[in-house]
């Protein structure tokens, strides 16, 4: 068996992570809090020294990735993975959690409380969204066994992919798991067979 060391950070705050808006599959820019973040992450990786870094193919995640490696001063391979994007949220975009409990109160309440059922039109479910995340952890791991790899992506598929690892199903997700803060990280020891 070989191993491969994740180290999975959440992406820099957002402007809209301050404004309490869903962001989803959109963008917005990273805060002046978020651009020290992403600084500081630099010294993290320093520390951690990874081999290559993933990111998200959203803005947010590879400017923390790309100014975190600015600051770190060393050149890694960085790629993108479309998996690795946040849960798409389809109409929720844009709005304020406050404005989604307002024009949506049952769908809101269905999916913060029971978080495997949720459904709704053109927005992406918690096991749609662990299953992708999982899959693109295994690929990561696969292709890279025995490197120490940073992952850069967002704070949804970050928890449903801690339920998976940590074995807690997606209705406890929520109350047993909390979703790390913008540029912490969880590191994941994914093993692959020779």
């Amino acid at each position: 068996m070989k191993r491969c060391e994740l180290f999975l950070f959440r992406h820099a705050q957002t402007r809209w992570n301050l404004e309490r808006r869903f962001q989803g599959h959109q963008d917005s820019p990273l805060s002046e809090l978020g651009v020290e973040q992403s600084k500081k992450m630099g010294k993290i990786l320093e520390a951690i020294n990874p081999d290559l870094l993933m990111t998200s193919t959203l803005n947010r995640a590879k400017e923390t990735t790309r100014i975190a490696m600015e600051e770190w001063g060393q050149t890694r391979a960085v790629y993108e993975m479309e998996a690795l994007k946040e849960a798409y949220f389809g109409p929720w975009e844009g709005i304020t959690i406050e404005q989604v409990k307002q024009t949506y109160p049952d769908e809101f309440h269905r999916h913060k409380t029971t978080p495997h059922l949720f459904q709704m039109e053109g927005i992406e479910g918690y096991e749609h969204i662990q299953k992708r995340a999982i899959d693109a952890l295994k690929k990561i791991a696969l292709d890279y066994p025995s490197k120490r790899v940073a992952v850069v992506t967002h704070g949804l598929l970050l928890l449903c992919v801690l339920a998976a690892v940590r074995e807690i199903p997606l209705e406890m997700a929520r109350e047993k798991i909390e979703i790390p803060d913008n540029t912490q990280y969880v590191r994941v020891d994914w093993l692959v067979e020779d």
